[in-house]
């Protein structure tokens, strides 16, 4: 790695012209010299606006005074995009595949607290796959760190390294309760006003279809919320997990299988057709 670099910033950078910069041909580096490099976002700005169209978009009641457990991800996307477009990170952005995100939050977040944001890639290694690699995301109130988020994500790449043997299919999981979930096309636009996020192949078919999806596809941090908002029972304290395993394509008939246990509640997002999963993850209370 090369010498630490901090960069602060005090706005959001927009996030289209990210997606621009992230959209022009990058030659990929052979050699994964990853920067040391970070960036901080203090103070944390949104408006009321914004927040009432994210909760709505995802599914999440709004008390008037505390966060949704996942909003904050919108900002930690962003930052990622900031450091991913830079001429030294040594994969493109465009083309990468998110492979799983955790959400940690140690408290209620309350919308009068002054928050500050830091993101950094904490981890990278190459595999079968290609490269895969890792954000952390650390927002802080005061000196005291609320909330936590890490994405990882996987560059395709030839590697030389040998793909492991297959494993039998996995059986699907029978859950004690599902709940049906139908998915229109609006869902990825109004997502998209919320969090800024206007990647084409969310927005219509012609333009997924252009970046070699058959359809439009939801944004998949969108699903992973939805999962939330319908599970989050009670507790402000919580660590929510998934792995993203297939597209969500548009319009879609979905359905949430979902177990509560005593530590924990397991979830499977579910294509209501075929039964492929398109998310799996665990959502749990933190003890104080």
């Amino acid at each position: 790695m090369s010498v630490a670099q901090e960069l602060k910033i005090k706005r959001l950078p927009a996030l289209a012209p990210l997606l621009a910069r992230a959209a022009l041909p990058k030659r990929q580096s052979k050699a994964l010299n990853f920067p040391e490099r970070s960036i901080e976002l203090a103070p944390v700005r949104y408006s009321q606006r914004q927040l009432k169209r994210y909760a709505k978009s995802c599914g999440f009641s709004l008390d008037g005074n505390t966060l949704p457990a996942s909003f904050l991800h919108i900002m930690a996307f962003r930052l990622q995009m900031q450091l991913m477009i830079q001429r030294d990170f040594p994969v493109a952005a465009m083309g990468c595949v998110h492979l799983n995100n955790e959400i940690i939050q140690h408290r209620a977040i309350y919308s009068s607290e002054t928050l500050r944001m830091g993101c950094r890639l904490s981890d990278h290694e190459l595999t079968a796959r290609g490269v895969e690699f890792t954000f952390e995301c650390l927002v802080y109130a005061g000196d005291e760190c609320v909330w936590e988020d890490r994405s990882q994500y996987l560059s395709r790449r030839k590697t030389g390294i040998a793909k492991p043997a297959k494993s039998k299919p996995r059986e699907a999981r029978r859950y004690a309760n599902q709940e049906a979930m139908h998915i229109p096309n609006s869902t990825a636009r109004h997502y998209a006003l919320a969090s800024g996020d206007f990647n084409p192949i969310h927005l219509h078919d012609l333009s997924a279809k252009v970046l070699g999806f058959k359809k439009m596809v939801v944004h998949g941090m969108w699903s992973k919320a939805a999962c939330m908002a319908k599970l989050i029972d009670g507790g402000d304290a919580l660590r929510c997990r998934v792995e993203f395993k297939t597209p969500v394509f548009l319009p879609s008939k979905a359905e949430l299988h979902y177990e509560k246990g005593p530590d924990s509640t397991v979830f499977e997002l579910r294509d209501a057709a075929s039964g492929k999963p398109h998310l799996i993850g665990e959502l749990s209370p933190i003890s104080a």
